[in-house]
């Protein structure tokens, strides 16, 4: 799996949950890992920054940290210039988050996602967690990303069907 692939995973898990949760959307943490994409939904995730911070450094801390998973996604529905968006963060170990969205269409699907870019280091300061986590961890050698992408890490196929979603 390469950067841009971890990108794809994150837009894929957002469609999975527009299909399957239905709106409000529950802010999602996308865990990419060797044999499967888990989805960790928050559907109590707090409002104040300071309450996600905590809840996200748990989660890092839990997931990310112990079952060395070097890349992290964040799903959100949000109000973007008055319109109701799927907001995507996606991080990984020297790799600084990216930001993508895509709005809702008419018909509840979501519409083309716009091209990703750099989050800047000041926004989002909740998800801080999940990037020190991947970024704090130790270091095997060659690609960030042969640990999670079984055909290059030798490890099995990953089986077919939709992405787990744990609640």
């Amino acid at each position: 799996m390469q950067f841009e692939e971890l990108r794809y995973v994150c837009q894929q898990a957002a469609l999975d949950l527009v299909r399957t949760r239905g709106r409000p959307l529950p802010p999602t943490v996308v865990l990419p890992g060797p044999q499967r994409t888990e989805l960790l939904t928050l559907p109590e995730l707090p409002g104040e920054d300071e309450a996600r911070h905590a809840v996200l450094a748990q989660v890092a801390m839990d997931r990310i940290s112990a079952e060395s998973i070097p890349c992290w996604g964040f799903v959100a529905e949000a109000e973007v210039g008055g319109e109701d968006t799927v907001v995507i963060v996606y991080g990984a170990r020297r790799h600084a988050p990216h930001l993508t969205a895509s709005r809702f269409a008419e018909d509840g699907d979501l519409e083309g996602f716009v091209p990703s870019e750099h989050l800047d280091p000041t926004a989002l300061p909740f998800l801080h967690p999940l990037q020190h986590a991947v970024d704090a961890l130790p270091t095997t050698g060659g690609d960030v990303f042969g640990a999670v992408d079984p055909k290059r890490a030798g490890g099995p196929e990953p089986s077919g069907g939709g992405l787990p979603i744990l609640p």
